[in-house]
């Protein structure tokens, strides 16, 4: 008896252990954490109210997490790419894989063909935008493999999410595991192809965050704040706040050190020395 109660208060001391130890790395992370400062006329939270989303309202959502049978991220290319915009949407791919520290895999690229004629229009520019909203509601689900956690189109066109919008980046449910984005505004064919990847990165990253019940982060500089504009966009980071790392931590419990080491080479292959410097400064933390 007196043995088996020993082993007992080992197991439970080593479970308690490791809980602490991970408790311990978030908190260590929240010291890296930078302030959103006030918003400025036309920002994303000086227009939009948000309450946010705490760790605990978040794992109250039962959000998705990695099965057997739903083990992988899809993306959905939607429309022709040419050869700079196919570079942009295969280094997507892989950087996605790293930064959820799930398997990511493009589909075959699927007509834009598909979408109607009126859920299409032409901007004051000449240049045509497709409804963001009839993608995640009609093409999005049927294309959907059966062993996604989620999918999201890619598309070098422009979005509308509602008429009464001017554009959007990207677009995703909190439900269906569904999302697209657009690249079109993100100067893909331009001879450095940084600006662009940099950009598409966020937004991807962003909207996936979406479809893994994440919502609009307001507690510090994050990938998951909400942006209003392509200057607002450039002005955040392709990185997580600890607030949302903790989140996506329970969903996938990866290896913090492991995935800051992955996204550090990623950054430093393609000179994104902003966010190598932010992921730099988490990583550090980690080895005090």
């Amino acid at each position: 008896m007196n043995r088996f109660f020993a082993t007992f208060c080992l197991f439970l001391f080593a479970l308690t252990s490791c809980n602490w130890s991970e408790k311990n790395e978030i908190d260590k992370i929240k010291n890296t954490d930078q302030p959103l400062g006030t918003p400025q006329r036309g920002d994303w939270l000086a227009e939009h109210k948000e309450t946010g989303q705490t760790f605990e309202q978040y794992e109250d959502l039962d959000p998705l997490q990695v099965t057997n049978s739903q083990n992988t991220i899809y993306i959905q290319p939607i429309g022709k790419f040419n050869e700079k915009e196919e570079k942009i949407l295969n280094l997507t791919v892989e950087y996605l894989e790293l930064f959820y520290c799930v398997k990511t895999k493009k589909l075959n690229p699927i007509s834009d063909n598909l979408i109607p004629k009126d859920k299409r229009r032409i901007d004051d520019y000449g240049n045509e935008q497709l409804d963001a909203s009839y993608i995640l509601d009609s093409i999005m689900p049927k294309v959907k493999p059966d062993d996604a956690l989620v999918v999201m189109g890619l598309t070098t066109k422009d979005l509308y999410p509602k008429p009464s919008w001017n554009f959007v980046f990207g677009l995703a449910t909190y439900s269906k595991g569904v999302g697209v984005t657009s690249f079109f505004r993100y100067e893909p064919n331009r001879e450095d192809y940084r600006l662009c990847l940099r950009r598409t990165i966020r937004t991807s990253a962003h909207e996936i965050g979406h479809m893994f019940k994440m919502k609009h982060c307001i507690y510090a500089r994050c990938v998951m704040n909400g942006v209003n504009s392509l200057s607002e966009d450039d002005s955040k980071p392709n990185t997580l706040c600890s607030v949302c790392l903790k989140k996506m931590k329970l969903n996938f419990n990866f290896d913090l050190k492991t995935r800051f080491e992955n996204l550090l080479k990623f950054y430093g292959n393609h000179d994104l020395l902003h966010d190598y410097d932010i992921i730099e400064q988490q990583y550090n933390t980690l080895k005090k």
